[in-house]
């Protein structure tokens, strides 16, 4: 919602410069088009995938740890382009951040001086990496947290093919029949909202033998 609210008040400047993308505008606006358009297609995808993969829909598929890495590899891509348009409009966060947050000094006329240029390089590289290090901060929790859920999907793949090996083998020594009902196997509460672990063993009940 917010993503669209942003682009309705920028829609005079995406029209702008989508009739001349190729032809009379700035390498800057091309730079910030191109990054707009490459965020638009992360967020796409992501609700797609994440859609996918949701226990919204439950779609029952053959492939959800594929479905997932590809979830989070979207997601990864499309934060780091995010960084990357929070850096070239890191000047503009700062200006707006001082507008709200900072009260203005009021200084006599006469006692006004002007800041060299050297000051003022100096302070524009400081107010950068201010802003880069709070959104890296964030960025770098982020991308642990998507490490981890990688990780974890290998895991619960892995189990998986364990799984399904061990109950080939059962089967042909066995006349006994086993039904997995959920081939997620989440290996821990929040995954999916049908997570049951009864017998405590650290897996749900629904992706282990009935």
């Amino acid at each position: 919602a917010l993503a669209t609210y942003h682009l309705l008040l920028h829609l005079n400047w995406v029209e702008a410069v989508s009739k001349r993308f190729f032809s009379k505008t700035s390498g800057q606006a091309r730079i910030y088009y191109a990054l707009d358009v490459l965020l638009l297609l992360g967020f796409i995808l992501i609700g797609i995938t994440g859609l996918v993969i949701s226990t919204w829909l439950n779609f029952s598929l053959s492939n959800f740890t594929l479905w997932l890495k590809t979830h989070i590899t979207i997601s990864i891509v499309t934060l780091t382009i995010l960084l990357l348009k929070l850096g070239l409009h890191s000047r503009w966060i700062v200006r707006t951040t001082h507008k709200f947050l900072i009260k203005p000094v009021i200084v006599p006329a006469r006692s006004v001086r002007q800041p060299s240029k050297v000051n003022s390089n100096r302070t524009g590289r400081r107010e950068f990496l201010q802003v880069m290090g709070v959104v890296g901060a964030g960025a770098f929790l982020a991308l642990v947290n998507a490490s981890k859920s990688l990780t974890d999907a290998a895991a619960a793949q892995t189990t998986v093919d364990t799984e399904t090996t061990v109950l080939q083998s059962s089967s042909l020594s066995s006349s006994s029949n086993c039904t997995v009902s959920c081939q997620r196997a989440c290996s821990y509460p929040g995954h999916c909202h049908k997570y049951t672990d009864t017998n405590n063993n650290g897996r749900c009940d629904l992706g282990e033998c009935i």
